[in-house]
C-alpha cells in the first residue's frame, strides 16, 4: 500500500440533506486499501432506495435510509443508516449492513456500555442537545443485544432484508425534528437520517418490546457545553444552557497572599469580560477561590477580599450597568482539580464569573459584519505540523499513526470534522490514547472511561483553544462526569488500517479555515508523569458550511 500520506486523499464524504421521498444519500469515502464497498443491504423494503444513489424503486416512494461506507476491521461495508421510527416517546433507529452480527454489534458500541450500538448519538445541533441510547429499569441499554431482536416484527424485518444481512436496533428519546443527524462510533456523523411514525416504517422497525423485554426507565436527553481557553489557559470559559461561567487564574491576577490586583490583571478581565457581549443583562457574581494552603478562615477571607477587588476593576474596565453584580468568596471548599500537587493548587486559586443571563445571547441581525478569525498569536508547539489536507505522522510509543482532517463542516451552532486516522505502523493497535488526555477529561476531570477518548483534539483560534462540545452524564462514581461529543474509543487497527475519528467543537463564526491542535496534556500525578498523547498540529484546515 503506498503511504498513506503520499496519495490523494479519501474522496471526501460528500454530505447533503436526505430529501424524503427522492434518494438515498450515499456518503463516499475509499478505504485505504481500496477494495470496492460490500454490497449495501437489499430488499430491505420498497421504501428503501438501492445502493450508489440511484432512485428507488418507485419515483414516489419514500427513501427512509441513508447509506454510509464504514471501515469495519480493516474493509469497507456499507451501513444502512434508518429511518428512526417514532412511537409514543421513543424512538427506533436502524442500522443494516452486510456482515457477520459479531461484527455489527461490536463496530457502534461503547465497550464501558456493552455490545451492540450502544456508542450511537442522536444529535440537534441547532437546538444543542444529544440523546443518547434509552436505559430500561434494569440499568441496561436499549439496543440489540447478541441474541438479537425476538418477535414477529423481527423475523419480518429480516426476512425482508434477506440473507447475509445483519440488523440492529437503539432507542432513543424521539426526535421532534423530520429528519435526526446520527454519530457513529468511527463512522462519522450521518445527516438527513428521516424520522417517521413507526407505523409508516413498516418493516423497517421493530416495536421497542421485542429489543428489549424490560421496560425503558430513562430517556436521556442532554444540552451540549463548550469549554474553551485563553491568555495562554489563565482565562478558562465554559458556557451551559443556563450559565457562563469563566474562570481567572488568581495567578495573573494577584501575588502570593495578596488581595491587590497585578499589572498583568487587566488583561486577563478584560478578556473574560469579552464573555459578557451579546447578553442583555443578568446576574453576574464574583467568586473567589483559593487551594488549600493555610486555614479554611484564612482563605475564605482572603477569596472574598479578591473577588471584591476583581468586581471593582471589572466596573472600571467595562459597563456592567446591565447585571446585577454580586461577590462572594469560598475560599478552598470548591477546588475544580484534586490534589495537591503544584499545577491542582494552580488551578484552584482563581476567581470566576459567573452569569446567569436574563435570555439567550442576542442573535447577530442579518446586516451585521461577518466575524473574522480572533485576535493573537498562535501558541507554540514541539509536535509535528502540516496543512490538515496533507496530514502528519505521530509516533505514540509503539503506535505509529497517519492522521489528517480534509475539512471541518459547520453544521447549526457547531463544527465537525472527521479525522482519518491510519495504522502506519508494523504492529496492531488495540485501543489508542494519542488523542486522550489521560483518563482525565479536558478540564482536569478523573474520568477512566475517557483513556481511550478524543478528548484533547481542540481548535485555535487566534490564541482562543476551543475544546470539543461536551455534556454531563449520569455516573455513580465521578461527579459531574461529562462526556466529550466525540469518539469516546479509538483503536483496534490492524496495520494499514483507517478509521473515522469524530470530533464536535463549538463554531468559529466566519472563519474559513481552522487549525487543529492536540497539545501535549501534563498531569502531575504519580511523580509528574505525562498522560496523553504526543502534540501535533493540522493547518489550514477549511470550512464548509453544511
Amino acid at each position: 500500500m503506498p503511504h498513506a500520506l503520499s496519495r490523494r486523499p479519501p474522496t471526501r464524504r460528500a454530505r447533503a440533506g436526505l430529501v424524503v421521498g427522492a434518494v438515498a444519500v450515499v456518503l463516499g469515502l475509499t478505504a485505504c486499501t481500496g477494495d470496492a464497498p460490500d454490497p449495501a443491504p437489499s430488499g430491505t423494503d420498497a421504501g428503501t432506495a438501492p445502493a450508489g444513489g440511484g432512485p428507488s424503486a418507485s419515483p414516489s416512494a419514500p427513501a427512509l435510509t441513508v447509506t454510509v461506507p464504514v471501515a469495519l476491521r480493516g474493509r469497507t461495508v456499507d451501513v444502512e443508516v434508518g429511518p428512526v421510527a417514532v412511537e409514543g416517546r421513543t424512538g427506533v433507529l436502524r442500522i443494516a449492513a452486510r456482515t457477520s452480527r459479531s461484527e455489527l454489534l461490536s463496530a457502534f458500541d461503547d465497550p464501558f456500555s456493552g455490545l451492540g450500538p450502544t456508542g450511537v448519538r442522536l444529535l440537534d445541533l441547532v437546538a444543542g442537545t444529544v440523546a443518547t441510547v434509552a436505559v430500561d429499569d434494569t440499568g441496561n441499554a436499549v439496543v440489540t443485544h447478541p441474541t438479537g431482536d425476538e418477535g414477529p416484527a423481527s423475523e419480518a424485518a429480516q426476512a425482508a432484508a434477506g440473507d447475509g444481512v445483519t440488523i440492529v436496533h437503539a432507542v432513543f428519546a424521539a426526535p421532534t425534528t423530520p429528519t435526526a443527524t446520527v454519530m457513529l462510533p468511527g463512522g462519522g456523523v450521518v445527516e438527513g437520517v428521516p424520522v417517521v411514525p413507526a407505523a409508516e416504517a413498516g418493516t423497517l422497525t421493530v416495536p421497542v418490546d421485542e429489543i428489549d423485554g424490560d421496560a425503558v426507565d430513562r430517556l436521556p436527553v442532554s444540552p451540549l457545553t463548550t469549554y474553551e481557553e485563553r491568555e495562554g489557559g489563565d482565562v478558562r470559559t465554559r458556557t451551559e444552557a443556563d450559565e457562563v461561567v469563566t474562570a481567572v487564574s488568581a495567578d495573573v491576577l494577584f501575588a502570593s497572599d495578596s488581595a491587590a490586583l497585578s499589572r498583568k490583571a487587566d488583561a486577563a478581565l478584560r478578556s473574560a469580560a469579552s464573555d459578557l457581549a451579546g447578553y442583555d443583562g443578568g446576574t453576574l457574581t464574583v467568586v473567589g477561590h483559593t487551594d488549600d494552603v493555610d486555614t479554611d478562615a484564612y482563605n475564605r477571607a482572603l477569596s472574598v477580599k479578591r473577588a471584591r477587588a476583581v468586581a471593582k476593576r471589572l466596573a472600571a474596565l467595562v459597563d456592567l450597568g446591565a447585571f446585577d453584580v454580586r461577590v462572594e468568596g469560598r475560599g478552598e471548599s470548591q477546588p475544580v482539580a484534586s490534589g495537591s500537587s503544584d499545577r491542582a493548587r494552580q488551578l484552584n486559586r482563581r476567581v470566576e464569573l459567573v452569569l446567569v443571563p436574563q435570555g439567550p445571547a442576542a442573535p447577530e441581525a442579518d446586516d451585521a459584519p461577518t466575524p473574522g478569525p480572533s485576535a493573537g498569536t498562535l501558541p507554540a508547539t514541539d509536535g509535528p505540523t502540516a496543512p490538515g489536507p496533507t496530514g502528519v505522522r505521530v509516533e505514540d510509543g509503539d503506535a505509529t499513526l497517519d492522521v489528517r482532517l480534509t475539512e471541518v463542516r459547520r453544521l447549526g451552532r457547531f463544527l465537525v470534522g472527521e479525522l482519518e486516522v491510519t495504522n502506519a505502523g508494523p504492529k496492531a493497535l488495540t485501543g489508542v490514547s494519542t488523542f486522550a488526555a489521560g483518563a482525565w477529561d479536558a478540564r482536569g476531570a478523573f474520568t477512566p472511561t475517557l483513556q481511550f477518548a478524543a478528548t484533547k483534539l481542540t481548535l485555535l483560534d487566534g490564541a482562543r483553544r476551543l475544546y470539543p462540545v461536551d455534556y454531563l452524564v449520569g455516573s455513580a462514581s465521578v461527579k459531574d462526569a461529562r462526556r466529550p461529543l466525540a469518539d469516546q474509543v479509538v483503536g483496534w487497527l490492524d496495520p494499514g488500517a483507517w478509521e473515522v475519528v469524530t470530533v464536535v467543537w463549538p463554531d468559529v463564526p466566519g472563519a474559513r479555515s481552522v487549525t487543529l491542535d492536540s497539545p501535549q496534556l501534563v498531569k502531575e500525578r504519580q511523580g509528574g508523569r505525562e498522560f496523553g498523547g504526543p502534540p501535533f498540529r493540522l493547518t489550514d484546515v477549511p470550512v464548509q458550511d453544511g
